[in-house]
Order: C-alpha cells, then structure tokens, then sequence
C-alpha cells in the first residue's frame, strides 16, 4: 500500500515517479478525447457534401503576415473562408476530402508600385511586342473559321434539336479553341466589344460603370492554393472595391456561371449587366445560357496559375497581364486517373517542384516565372481564347479593369479532366 512507497529514500521516489506517469497517461488521454471532439464539432463533419465550413472575418484570412512573396497559413479553425463560388464548389467535389483542413498557400503583398512600373514599359508597344508568341487574329478570321467548322459538322449531324445534336454541338464550341491554333491560345486583334456591337464598349468605363451598378454588391474573392478562386464572406459595391483599393492585398471580384439555375445570387448579379456584353460571339453560349464570366480586378490583383475548360476573355477595361503554360506542364493535383484538377499549380518540368506562387505579380519583378512560361499584355479592345487546360496566371496593370466572355461548350463541365499528363 501507500506505506510501502514511504518506507525509503527509493521507495518514495519510485512512488511519485508512479504518480507523475499516471497523471501523463490521464492528461494525453484527456487530449486525444479533446481533440476528436473538436474535430468531430468543428471541423472533420463526416456529412460534408462541398467542404463548406463557418468563417472568421475576412481579415483573418489575410492578413497572416505582411512578409513579401507567398507564404504558409496554418489550417485552423476560422480561417477557412465559405467558397460560395459554384464551380470552385463542383471542382472541389472531386477531390473526395476536406480540403479545408489542409494548409494553404496565400500572397496579400501589394504589388501595386510592379504593376504601375510594368504599365509605363508596355503601354506603348504594339500588340506584337506584347504577345510576340500567341498567334493573332482578327474577329472576322476567327469567324471564318467557325464558319468553316460549323459548315462542315451540320453536313455530318441533322439539326432536329434532340439532346444528341445539342450536346455535339456543345462540344463542337468546346473543341473550337483548339481548331484555331493546333490547341493554342490566340490573342484577337482590334476593338472586339465594338465589333461585337456591346454597351460595354461605351459605358464601362469606371465611374459610369460605378454609378450604373450604384449598390450592387460582389462578393469579394480572393485566390490561394489548394483552393484556387474563392469567395470571401463578405461583400461590396464595385466603387468601394475601387476606392478602398481592395486589390492590394488581391482582392478582386469575378462572376462565373455555371447555368442560370446554379446561384440566384451571381445570376442576379450577371442579369444586371447582361445586355452590355451581348451578343456573344456565334461559337461562345449565347447569353441566356448563364455562362458567362465578368473578372474586375484593381492594380496589382492576381488569378495564380490555375487550369481548366476552354475559354473567351474580351478586355473591356484596363490593362492586364497574362502568363500561359502548355497542359504538358501538369499539376501537383491530380484525379485518380492522372489528369489534372482544377486549383493545382504546376509543376516545374525536370523537377518535383511546384510553381505556388498564388498571386501572379510576383512575377512582374519578384521571381522568374515558369520556364517556358508565354507573357502576353492585353489592352482594352482585344480577346484571349483559351484552350482547355492551358494553365494560366493574370496581374491587373491598371488601377481598374474589367473583361467579359464565357465558357465555350462541353457538356457536363464537372465532369471535364483536363488533359492528360505527357
């Protein structure tokens, strides 16, 4: 008993030593019990259907440290920020686990002073000098040759509106991107949102557009890896986005649509500015099918390095900065087939690194960007068209700018892989 522990020198050494590891025994019993209950309330829901949690403040998020360049931000309770975004949704879906528990890769340096002192050298050069490899092409070109490629798929498929006929002519638009430059993007010459015959193209500049919008709200989102594009829990007007520069920490707004039955809110949104960027182009979805894309950013707000289905992109406003990467690059996330997801970043060729700079300024000045990467500066007037799966990165140039345009067919966009790893 408790007497014999007492009797010696040793024996009562032996005895507290006895107590001190029961106590160490209760106390890591008391913790792994704390902590599967914190998981189980708060964190790890076995219910989970789009890794959706409660969010902190938008600051929490943010803030982290103001230490130039990209850097880890623990996952801890809070800090995960509700992605109300649709499609980021669907991608997010695929990854089969909570993502949210994993730490992430964010960049809230302001790159403003690189992206002003990069406007000053290109805002002067010719479209060649700010795209000398992306192949260029007027409208009309690029008409002509859906012309063609239409031409030749209704000599192959009846036009008796079935299911079967919409869907290959979904995917006719979705392989288009590919036709024009052996499944190369291209930069379209000229003053498209003009030639299309859009409002936009008259009244988006920033203070009509502003006043136009008056208390319309965005939702204010922001990009970091593994998330890719997510929307903060908060919202704002496009003038208080401009005014409190917003952007200097890359916080910008964007409206993706991924069907009109999607979000009633981003449909709202869209609804409001539809008919400015009306018509689309002939092989883009007409407006009425919801899937359109609006990118507003300020100087120096930034998409990383990100993939996925083909795209069109007419720069209304302002000036932006584009980095594209081959698919062949691939992506540090991948489905179980090897193809890549949405949010990856890519991986550097012969080398297991991985190019995880969330906020593609960082490449104006700071670090190198891919090897091979291709650069290319779009002006007001002029359209990107983007295969699919052609990794991109955007820097805003000026202090406001704004593009419009849309998916580009492809049935069932959830289900789309991307390209296979070479």
């Amino acid at each position: 008993g408790r007497a014999f522990y007492t009797s010696s020198p040793l024996a009562t050494e032996l005895y507290y030593f006895r107590e001190l590891c029961e106590r160490l025994r209760m106390a890591a019993r008391f913790l792994v019990t704390a902590l599967v209950f914190y998981q189980a309330t708060g964190q790890e829901v076995a219910s989970c259907q789009d890794c959706a949690a409660e969010s902190g403040e938008d600051a929490s998020f943010l803030q982290a440290t103001k230490a130039k360049g990209p850097h880890i931000e623990a996952a801890k309770g809070g800090l995960y920020i509700d992605n109300k975004n649709p499609w980021a949704r669907s991608a997010k879906k695929r990854y089969n686990h909570h993502r949210h528990m994993h730490e992430k890769v964010v960049d809230s340096t302001d790159y403003s002073q690189d992206a002003t002192d990069v406007y000053e050298k290109v805002k002067d050069l010719s479209l060649e000098e700010r795209c000398p490899r992306v192949k260029i092409m007027t409208l009309d070109e690029v008409q002509d040759r859906w012309n063609e490629a239409f031409a030749d798929f209704q000599q192959k498929n009846k036009a008796d509106g079935t299911k079967a006929y919409k869907e290959a002519l979904e995917d006719l638009k979705a392989d288009f991107a590919d036709a024009l430059d052996n499944a190369k993007p291209v930069i379209v010459k000229g003053d498209v949102p003009r030639q299309l015959g859009w409002k936009a193209a008259d009244h988006w500049g920033k203070d009509e557009l502003s006043r136009f919008l008056g208390d319309t709200t965005w939702q204010r989102t922001t990009f970091n890896y593994p998330d890719w594009i997510i929307g903060l829990n908060s919202r704002t007007s496009l003038k208080d986005y401009l005014a409190n520069h917003d952007s200097k920490e890359n916080v910008f707004l964007f409206a993706s649509e991924n069907g009109c039955s999607e979000d009633h809110a981003l449909k709202s949104l869209v609804d409001t500015m539809r008919s400015h960027f009306a018509p689309s182009p002939e092989w883009g979805y007409p407006p009425e099918a919801c899937e359109a894309i609006i990118a507003v950013d300020g100087i120096g707000s930034s998409h990383g390095f990100h993939c996925h289905d083909p795209v069109w992109n007419t720069q209304v406003s302002g000036t932006k900065h584009w980095w594209l990467l081959d698919p062949f690059y691939g992506s540090n996330i991948v489905d179980s087939a090897g193809y890549m997801e949405w949010g990856g970043a890519p991986k550097l060729p012969n080398s297991n690194k991985t190019f995880e700079f969330p906020n593609g300024c960082a490449m104006l000045k700071e670090v190198q960007p891919p090897e091979g990467a291709i650069k290319c500066v779009v002006q007001p007037g002029e359209m990107i068209i983007l295969p699919d799966s052609w990794m991109h990165a955007t820097c805003g140039l000026t202090e406001y700018t704004i593009a419009a345009g849309g998916w580009l067919g492809g049935t069932a966009k959830e289900d789309d892989k991307g390209a296979a790893p070479k």
